[in-house]
């Protein structure tokens, strides 16, 4: 039976130290609850979901899918046990979600979206504090935090039995802002952080789809631990 001790250390060095998770967003920027419906023993868009786009051969704009589990055609490895795959479909008030069957996102006409021609850079909401700006210079995604930083030296390694490594553990407010630049409009999630040195980051979360104006936020925040769906249909200005 290992120590109390040693049981300690891993549980301060281990990535199972999880933050409380932002909560429900508000502000001026309104958003809508997105319907995410899944079927038994299948894989949600809210854990973890790629973006694909089909370019249009009528000179209409793209058409975008979410697929959870799914490789698609660029690489040739098969798909996760549950994979499911939804259309994103513009509405009046935002999007639905339709469900299509995997096999589509691997026709060499619908490309995953690559790191490089994501709408938001990689930083967006991934550190503990930044910014970034959308790459068309419509969004500035900023994360802040407001509170107490205390440093630490914890075990390192799986049992926390592999040498020591600093940490930094937080109390406090962590705020990230999403602000449509052209109007000014604002849309805000928080994180309570009570000496943890997990936080999240949800940048995956967050999907921008310039073309139709709508900005998907898939698990980027959650209730009572459930992630919640939420869809901004932007300005047109």
């Amino acid at each position: 039976m290992r120590s109390a001790r040693t049981i300690w250390l891993w549980v301060l060095a281990a990535p199972a130290v999880q933050a409380a998770g932002f909560g429900p967003p508000e502000g001026t920027l309104p958003f809508h609850p997105l319907t995410v419906a899944v079927p038994a023993g299948a894989l949600s868009p809210l854990r973890s979901a790629s973006l694909f786009r089909e370019e249009s051969n009528t000179g209409a704009g793209p058409t975008y899918y979410l697929g959870a589990g799914v490789a698609g055609s660029r690489l040739q490895i098969p798909d996760s046990p549950g994979a499911t795959a939804w259309q994103v479909v513009p509405t009046a008030d935002c999007v639905r979600l339709e469900p299509v069957p995997p096999a589509l996102l691997h026709t060499p006409s619908v490309q995953a979206v690559l790191v490089q021609q994501n709408p938001l850079p990689m930083e967006c909401a991934a550190a503990f504090e930044g910014s970034c700006t959308s790459r068309d210079d419509k969004l500035r995604i900023t994360t802040t935090f407001e509170g107490r930083r205390r440093a630490a030296r914890v075990g390192g390694g799986f049992f926390g039995t592999e040498g020591t490594i600093d940490t930094t553990f937080y109390t406090g407010l962590r705020t990230l802002s999403i602000e449509h630049l052209p109007s000014r409009l604002v849309l805000r999630m928080q994180e309570r952080l009570n000496n943890s040195n997990g936080y999240s980051a949800p940048q995956t979360a967050i999907r921008y789809l310039p073309e139709l104006q709508r900005l998907l936020l898939l698990g980027a925040s959650e209730a009572q631990g459930m992630p919640l769906a939420q869809c901004v249909a932007l300005p047109p200005r």
